[in-house]
């Protein structure tokens, strides 16, 4: 289902190498035409879409792995902005290594995963033989296309069930039904956030579900600079536990660190939070120090049910 469905999908991916069972899939279904170890950037691409159930929004029906002509078919159906102002996260975003926009000098391809200032961050297949994250810039980029992913349809009044699609994830249905991963888990008796099955049915909060909880940004930042030497210390500031509960359901921290105290296990699943959404620079003062910023902070409050303030 939509967006986050499509990224899951490129995260199964990350670390591939080649030849692969993307290329092996591709071939299967398209011919001898892509044998051997062929350039397969596109192919995966074309891969996700089929996996998260996003034909139609991301490949028009088609599989491609050529480049030029899956940027053409965005191009045809209104859908391709050239460079990369206005890029957002799920855009597919095609890459021309001699700096041009022009659609007939496209080179390489990925979905973008989050986008901070100049910085557009990617998963891409075939970048330097694996499937790795990357941080991309406009002088690279020669446009994207923009899918019209699956939306969840919203709950009717008094509350309802939802059926898993092929590629949903908990934190979107919970962000698209308004609510939480943790109200969703307690409902259904989910133990695992990550373990939801095609087909299954979800009982949904209604109109009463989980109230937004509100975390304060700089306070955060404060906490988490000024808990981790301090080991033991009373806790500095209470909303740490909302972010903390959210990276358990995220599976990056430990249930037991959950404690209000932004220690350094807490800032160490941050940090692991970051990587994944493809910033880099773990060393203080790095993107993915651990220390929580709008962008992260952001994503993790609109999977987890919780309001940002400044």
């Amino acid at each position: 289902m939509s967006v986050g469905g499509m990224i899951a999908q490129a995260e199964k991916s990350l670390g591939l190498r080649e030849p692969n069972h993307i290329q092996t899939w591709y071939r299967q279904r398209n011919g001898a035409a892509f044998a051997y170890n062929f350039p397969w950037c596109n192919a995966a691409v074309t891969y996700w879409a089929t996996q998260a159930g996003e034909r139609d929004a991301v490949l028009f029906g088609t599989d491609y792995a050529y480049t030029v002509w899956h940027a053409e078919r965005f191009r045809k159906a209104g859908q391709w902005h050239a460079g990369a102002k206005g890029i957002r996260r799920g855009d597919i975003v095609f890459i021309d290594w001699a700096g041009t926009n022009e659609i007939g000098k496209i080179d390489h391809v990925g979905i973008v995963t989050g986008v901070d200032g100049a910085n557009v961050f990617t998963i891409e297949g075939n970048t330097a033989n694996v499937c790795a994250r990357r941080v991309r810039r406009e002088a690279e980029i020669a446009g994207y296309g923009r899918p019209k992913y699956k939306t969840a349809a919203k709950p009717p009044a008094g509350g309802s069930t939802y059926t898993v699609k092929s590629g949903d994830s908990l934190s979107e249905i919970a962000e698209a039904y308004g609510t939480t991963v943790k109200a969703l888990q307690s409902l259904n008796n989910i133990h695992d956030p990550n373990k939801i099955r095609t087909g299954q049915k979800l009982k949904m909060p209604g109109k009463a579900g989980a109230a937004k909880r509100v975390v304060s940004l700089s306070k955060l930042i404060k906490a988490f600079r000024a808990d981790p030497p301090k080991k033991g210390t009373p806790v500095s500031y209470a909303g740490v536990e909302i972010v903390e509960d959210a990276l358990v359901a995220e599976r990056l921290l430990a249930k037991g660190y959950a404690d209000g105290h932004a220690g350094t296990a807490t800032l160490s699943a941050m940090s692991l939070y970051q990587q994944r959404l493809g910033f880099r620079g773990t060393a203080p003062g790095g993107d993915a120090d651990g220390i929580p910023g709008a962008t992260s902070l952001g994503r993790l409050a609109r999977a987890h049910g919780f309001t940002v303030v400044a």
